[in-house]
């Protein structure tokens, strides 16, 4: 149940006399609950994008009081008008310049004197003067300084190790907190405490960072002090990215939940389009049927400030900037950039204020992917019966990308409008196409249908019979009986272990890249142009068939370079992995053997705490290879990536570079034969 400000006011008032337990008998639902953005989702920047670059002149010194002036008169001059108010403080507010964080007696955040001499609030003070808003950045648990300390709760006879769960437990996504145990009656009062000082600086967001399914309570604890504050917050679950498992449980408490990891590519620019930008394509659709209006889905900061050559630069060409925009605007994401706003360049401005793309934004509607794959079609309802389609290229090339009326759920003709050039197109029946898509490229369009169908809202039946064949070390074949829809399906999603790895139109398709001797379960789901979703398939268990004995190889055996060096891992073969694999770190094996040329499998045992790492893959004087790893769980567990790789006869160089980004750590390297 969502509470409007006054109705807020009127729980803080009935909270200090106690009687919130009657009240929320009479009003039927949660006496506490979080904002009522329902609207809309914010728009505004954030200061991590600048603080992440390891460009000279900026990085984590960059945030101080004088910077986040500067970003909001530039804000207030250059995108206040199209809608863009928050300017959000991201961590190390409290830190000093070497990365030490500070607390009060109370344990509560402190800002860092060297960077905000004058404290949160003038600074709160000058940007509401600007007409704008101003957020604030914290972590899941309880800050093991604050533990250490064992800092007195404001306002109760309590202390910080009361209310630590025990034996103490690492929280958060990086376990750098203790978890709170909210069963001890001090543990809200002392998030009630953190909040309250923040509500009087004049906080308007906040953001908690290091969300995972463990930390629901946190965030419910968070939203709850808000409400008792009395000031009407922004709350937004965060971390690099939120796992889906926690999404549900995190809905009735945030106002917006990271969908996605981080955009930063932790490099001289903001991020690159590699780095993470189009991880964002297939990472949206698992979150769909949980997010939406006052839940939105947040894809983190828009890298789309300055490619002027001056300053930091976002990493991503014109054409990428635009998808970026088009693609946040369709999912009804939170709309905020990342970069130094003091060198706005012109294209920039023009990228971000276009009011009719930010309509798409802020008509608050979730979006459906109609289709898959390296040429996508999304779509989303507007509310006055037209829909916001889009086609993406995630191609290398120019591609031309058909969109069907069949598969939109219209019919006969209707009014073609291209929205980025904010110019019509023309009447078109049956389909449209955008021609000459260049790679990494968008086309935005709205469409006006002449008779607009009754909305559909039959879900397919579940894909019968599927089955699994052609079991092999590293692929499977997957084939089921067609669902049917009283329109049509467009698509099946097929999912690996509980996450949707592929989106086909067929009926059968291969997975490839598992891990020999490895057990998953599959299950498929069919989806129509209205992006219902039928039912799942009955699972699918395969366990891949074991690689033939091979030629294992220590990471730590090889000549590194950069960054990177040996360190400890007690889980890892050896005793050792490589770490420190990023931003030209590298690491090669110059005696690579095979007995004769072929295709070989190559295991890599790796270690990712971090949901998305890459690495590029040179085998002799071969092309670059970008493979992608997902987490592991923790920079302590092990886990394996199978690729193929064509190697000569005798000895094979192999090396992986991190590159401008960030690669997880390696363990160990078995070449095997194929069969």
């Amino acid at each position: 149940m969502r509470h409007s400000p006054p109705v807020r006011a009127l729980l803080t008032l009935l909270t200090v006399l106690g009687l919130t337990a009657t009240f929320a008998v009479v009003n039927g639902g949660p006496a506490l609950a979080k904002s009522d953005f329902s609207v809309r989702p914010f728009m505004g920047w954030s200061s991590w994008s600048v603080q992440s670059s390891t460009r000279d002149g900026y990085g984590t010194d960059w945030l101080t009081e004088a910077n986040v002036r500067r970003a909001a008169d530039a804000m207030a001059s250059k995108l206040k008008k199209a809608g863009y108010r928050y300017i959000n403080i991201d961590a190390g507010w409290n830190a000093t310049m070497d990365w030490v964080f500070r607390f009060d007696d109370n344990g509560i955040p402190d800002p860092d004197p060297t960077r905000f001499p004058h404290g949160i609030k003038p600074v709160a003070d000058y940007v509401h003067g600007k007409g704008l808003k101003i957020g604030l950045y914290g972590a899941a648990g309880l800050e093991k300084t604050v533990y250490d300390r064992n800092s007195p709760i404001l306002g109760t006879d309590c202390r910080a190790q009361d209310i630590a769960v025990q034996p103490l437990t690492p929280t958060n996504m990086w376990g750098g907190n203790w978890k709170i145990d909210y069963s001890r009656p001090c543990a809200q009062a002392y998030i009630d405490s953190i909040v309250a000082r923040m509500a009087s600086w004049g906080v308007d967001f906040i953001k908690i960072d290091g969300t995972t399914a463990d930390n629901v309570a946190d965030i419910e604890a968070w939203s709850r002090a808000i409400d008792r504050s009395g000031r009407t917050m922004w709350l937004t679950a965060s971390a690099w990215p939120v796992p889906r498992a926690a999404g549900e449980g995190l809905k009735p408490h945030a106002n917006s939940v990271r969908v996605d990891t981080d955009i930063e590519c932790y490099c001289d620019t903001v991020s690159s389009w590699t780095s993470s930008v189009d991880d964002r394509w297939n990472d949206l659709p698992a979150w769909l049927d949980v997010v939406g209006p006052n839940y939105w889905p947040d894809l983190d900061s828009m890298p789309i400030v300055n490619n002027t050559g001056k300053g930091l630069q976002d990493g991503i060409n014109d054409v990428e900037r635009q998808s970026v925009m088009t693609f946040w605007s369709m999912a009804s994401s939170p709309l905020y950039v990342g970069g130094d706003l003091a060198n706005l360049d012109a294209k920039a401005v023009s990228i971000l204020t276009n009011p009719e793309v930010i309509a798409v934004d802020q008509a608050g509607r979730i979006p459906s992917r109609v289709t898959g794959g390296t040429l996508q079609t999304w779509k989303k309802q507007l509310d006055d019966g037209s829909l916001a389609v889009a086609v993406y290229n995630l191609g290398d090339s120019p591609a031309d990308i058909t969109v069907r009326w069949a598969d939109l759920g219209i019919v006969g003709s209707a009014k073609v409008r291209d929205l980025v050039a904010r110019r019509n197109l023309g009447k078109f029946t049956d389909t449209w196409q955008a021609t000459a898509i260049p790679a990494h490229g968008s086309r935005l369009v709205k469409i006006t249908p002449k008779v607009v169908l009754p909305p559909d809202t039959d879900a397919p039946t579940a894909p019968a019979d599927a089955r699994a064949t052609d079991v092999t070390a590293t692929d499977v074949t997957l084939s089921w009986t067609p669902s049917t829809d009283n329109v049509g399906v467009t698509a099946y999603d097929v999912y690996q272990d509980g996450a949707v790895k592929t989106s086909v139109t067929d009926t059968t398709t291969t997975m490839t890249g598992l891990n020999p001797g490895t057990s998953y379960t599959f299950e498929i789901r069919a989806r129509d142009a209205a992006g219902n979703v039928s039912p799942p398939s009955a699972a699918v268990p395969v366990t891949t068939t074991p690689a033939a004995p091979g030629t294992g190889y220590e990471a730590e055996s090889g000549t590194l370079s950069g960054r990177a060096r040996v360190v400890a891992c007690t889980a890892c073969s050896g005793g050792q992995k490589v770490g420190d694999l990023y931003q030209g770190g590298a690491m090669t094996l110059g005696d690579v053997t095979v007995p004769e040329a072929g295709t070989y499998l190559l295991i890599i045992s790796y270690v990712a705490g971090d949901p998305t790492r890459s690495v590029s893959l040179t085998v002799n004087d071969g092309p670059a290879t970008t493979l992608s790893f997902p987490s592991t769980g923790s920079w302590d567990t092990p886990g394996d990536l199978t690729t193929t790789v064509t190697l000569r006869a005798g000895a094979n160089t192999l090396t992986f570079d991190s590159g401008t980004g960030y690669s997880p750590d390696l363990d160990k390297l078995t070449v095997s034969p194929t069969s």
